[in-house]
């Protein structure tokens, strides 16, 4: 009889302290969630075939790293056709200020002769007819001189606007070499070398692996005590052959949605499914690559 009762206390005894240990670890548990991360899509934003892709999905990358090179042949070809057009205005330019010059000169003799003549005609001593095919002469230099001038300025103009479809090129040719818009891990290859691509095509899916999120979801009563920049921890299911089964590493909370919704279905909480709840975000720094995107984990305070 003594043996049966001190066996039932001390089943009771380990329920009880079962039951506690279990509520005091549960206590500072506030959700569920999934591991994202930032992700870029690098995409052609030229036209041509794909010469090179140099990386394949599980790469590691660097931000400016070449990661694929698309054919400028085309681009090469349309600049050196666009400097032969400039090099022909060029020539024509320097004729043109020539003539410039000696329009100029031609004007300041015909202003000489007639303003000499001009005075000897008011004074009589030659007839005002000789003086009008002056003023003809000295109109019509002007007018060829201010036609030339016009010119000048057109051609100018010209090569201005042909010097900006170069800088156009140098800028395409540019784009032909793609690089890593930012260290991190190519997620997905879109494309393979000898395909050709077009503008907006996408390339790469390249995620940011050096710090990742997790979203999570808290009731109403537990928001006020959630502030940005405060330190959570981040539990993970961890087998490192020794028995241990968990991991724990910190987050910071990065956002705080202003607005309340409806819990998720796959929300963890210790309150009613049905009740209103608010997204919080946790940035978690991924020091020793142990965080993947899609990872399930849980936040705890």
């Amino acid at each position: 009889m003594i043996k049966k009762m001190v066996k039932l206390v001390l089943f009771v005894w380990i329920i009880l302290s079962t039951t506690g240990c279990e509520k005091k670890n549960t206590d500072g548990f506030l959700g569920s969630a999934v591991v994202e991360g930032t992700t870029f899509i690098v995409s052609s934003v030229v036209q041509g075939q794909l010469l090179d892709v140099a990386k394949k999905e599980g790469d590691a990358v660097k931000n400016g790293e070449l990661v694929a090179i698309i054919d400028t042949v085309q681009l090469v070809l349309r600049k050196k056709e666009v400097q032969a057009n400039i090099n022909e205005i060029e020539a024509t330019l320097q004729s043109k200020k020539v003539d410039i010059n000696a329009g100029q000169n031609d004007l300041d003799g015909a202003l000489r002769e007639f303003i000499r003549v001009d005075t000897l005609a008011k004074k009589g001593a030659l007839p005002t007819q000789q003086r009008d095919n002056l003023k003809t002469q000295y109109d019509g230099a002007r007018l060829r001189l201010d036609a030339n001038q016009k010119t000048l300025l057109s051609l100018l103009d010209r090569i201005k606007g042909l010097k900006i479809k170069i800088e156009q090129a140098d800028d395409q040719i540019s784009d032909c070499y793609i690089k890593a818009p930012s260290d991190g891990i190519v997620s997905t290859k879109y494309r393979n070398r000898g395909e050709v691509v077009g503008p907006g095509t996408p390339i790469y899916e390249i995620i940011k692996y050096d710090t990742l999120t997790a979203d999570f979801f808290v009731p109403q009563p537990i928001l006020a005590s959630i502030k940005y920049s405060q330190i959570l921890k981040v539990r993970i299911d961890y087998d490192d052959g020794t028995g241990n089964k968990e991991k724990f590493t910190e987050g910071k909370v990065s956002w705080i949605s202003d607005e309340a919704e409806f819990s998720p279905k796959n929300i963890q909480t210790r309150e009613s499914r049905n009740e209103l709840v608010f997204r919080v975000r946790v940035e978690i720094e991924n020091r020793d690559g142990m965080l993947k995107r899609g990872l399930p984990v849980e936040i705890w305070r």
